[in-house]
């Protein structure tokens, strides 16, 4: 039945989509539906949890263990490797998943899954989606609630969005048939470098505006301990000195 459900919304949306339609996709009758699931609502859950449940088998340790960094004291290059590990397991949970999986969450993901928005909601799906950007925020040195950081973390999964979402597209720009080991492997190690790269570059972008916060700082103590307030400076400027 879920199986049936999560091809029957992924083709058709939650609205859109039936319980008859399901049930028979399942080749069971109505009532069987209601007895298990109670609605159609209640169904589309059981599909999300279905799904949140085996991304989360897949994504667990590498989520876990960037979790444990964050509340302790990690250093940058560590928080690089972890990002680019739990990247990694989303790439696997991805080229796994099946073309039913990949069409309902794009549906979902395009706001035409159910209203209750479970898959948001769900703690193990918000686990999975927040650590990365937390690993962003302290790499900039800013708020996972900061727009900038959220950008910046949405971008550099965006390097996997065209082999979920789009896989199509990418496959006959490749001239793949499929995605095979060796493929995932090179998808993997280039979506890898991007990261690090960026990445790299936002720690850059945080160091040099902490150092010229510190510039600035240093300046002005030095003008208060010359007398140099704004009153003296303004005078000094008046009489031209």
């Amino acid at each position: 039945m879920i199986a049936a459900a999560i091809r029957v919304f992924g083709e058709r949306g939650f609205e859109a989509a039936s319980t008859r339609e399901i049930a028979a996709a399942a080749s069971l009758n109505t009532p069987a539906l209601q007895y298990y699931f109670n609605n159609k609502e209640g169904l589309y859950v059981a599909c999300a949890e279905h799904i949140v449940s085996q991304a989360w088998a897949v994504m667990k340790e590498a989520v876990v263990g960037a979790e444990r960094l964050l509340n302790g004291v990690a250093d940058d290059e560590e928080l690089i490797e972890a990002f680019c590990a739990v990247q990694d397991k989303l790439a696997d949970f991805s080229n796994g998943a099946s073309g039913d999986w990949l069409l309902w969450l794009a549906r979902e993901q395009t706001g035409h899954g159910a209203a209750s928005g479970f898959l948001l909601k769900h703690r193990k799906s918000k686990r999975m989606t927040h650590v990365g950007r937390a690993m962003v925020a302290r790499l900039m040195g800013r708020s996972m609630r900061d727009p900038e950081s959220l950008i910046h973390e949405l971008a550099l999964n965006g390097h996997l969005l065209h082999f979920r979402l789009m896989r199509g597209n990418a496959l006959r720009a490749l001239g793949w048939k499929d995605i095979d080991a060796e493929g995932l492997v090179l998808i993997k190690r280039v979506a890898r470098q991007h990261s690090v790269a960026s990445l790299r570059a936002i720690i850059a972008a945080r160091k040099q505006g902490s150092a010229g916060s510190e510039g600035r700082s240093r300046r002005r103590k030095v003008a208060a301990s010359a007398g140099l307030g704004k009153p003296a400076r303004a005078a000094a400027r008046g009489s031209g000195s």
